[in-house]
């Protein structure tokens, strides 16, 4: 998949998600919103919760939805799918996670899920992530 066709799929699954009332990179200045706190101990460590149900009292809202959009960046850049498959995959683990977006601004998902995310889940990708969300 051509780098401009993966920008604007990247791009589509944000605005799909609701999250999008249009994309501006990095927020003002170039800053990247500080990383979420390290997780606290949680049921997930005694296996009652799935990672979906634990996301975000793990991550917070914002950690939680910059995740999840960063597996799946760096699944789709690993194995391009389709787009409609795509944002159903997104819509459902947002709704499972129970992610609350009021507050949040789509660069600050952007930016969780393209420059912290992403490095740590697939550094082999991150830097042509970080190419689809540069700006034009």
């Amino acid at each position: 998949m051509r780098l401009a066709a993966r920008r604007a799929t990247a791009r589509v699954l944000l605005l799909a998600a609701g999250l999008l009332p249009g994309l501006a990179g990095l927020p003002a200045g170039g800053q990247l919103p500080p990383p979420p706190p390290p997780p606290p101990p949680s049921a997930l460590e005694s296996g009652t919760l799935t990672e979906l149900d634990s996301c975000v009292a793990r991550y917070g809202n914002t950690g939680c939805a910059g995740r999840l959009f960063a597996e799946l960046l760096c699944s789709t850049i690993a194995q391009p799918r389709g787009l409609p498959q795509l944002e159903a995959q997104l819509q459902r683990q947002y709704q499972q996670a129970a992610i609350d977006f009021s507050g949040i601004t789509p660069q600050q998902v952007e930016a969780s899920a393209v420059y912290y995310y992403a490095p740590m889940l697939c550094p082999d990708r991150s830097s042509t992530i970080r190419r689809l969300f540069r700006p034009t």
